[in-house]
């Protein structure tokens, strides 16, 4: 039964997405086998590995170098909980896509860009992991 009620959000538009984009993901990379030989497939794989082996490296560099920075400069210092020790809820205003590395950095109390990067790593060192632990805490955990 769908609730009209002001404030309450459905999570059944955000499933949809979630579902229409791994649909969208899986037909492409069907559609590529397809039309794409093996050989050339095999080929642009090995440039991206190569390619990748230098992007990574860099890719840290940069976060750890953001962090340091952020540190220095009191960005780090974050902002107070007002409910220190409450549940973990996903963030309405800080958000990007559903609200879960900004509910994370307010329940730790720390920036948001901080969270942010550190899911980005998590994601391309683990993305099955992270993806899947992106979507069920976006599923199911609630909005504040």
């Amino acid at each position: 039964m769908a609730s009209n009620q002001p404030g309450k959000r459905n999570n059944a538009p955000q499933a949809a997405v979630a579902v229409g984009i791994v649909l969208i993901i899986v037909g492409a990379w069907s559609l590529l086998e397809a039309l794409v030989p093996t050989a050339t497939i095999d080929r642009i794989a090995a440039f991206v590995r190569m390619l990748w082996s230098f992007i990574w490296p860099c890719a840290l560099l940069v976060a750890g170098g953001y962090i340091l920075w952020a540190a220095k400069t009191g960005k780090l210092s974050g902002f107070r909980q007002t409910n220190p020790g409450g549940a973990f809820r996903r963030s309405r205003t800080d958000k990007r896509l559903f609200g879960v590395c900004g509910g994370i950095a307010y329940y730790f109390g720390v920036d948001a860009t901080v969270v942010r990067i550190v899911a980005v790593i998590f994601l391309v060192a683990f993305p099955l992991m992270a993806i899947i632990s992106y979507l069920v805490i976006a599923l199911f955990v609630p909005q504040v």
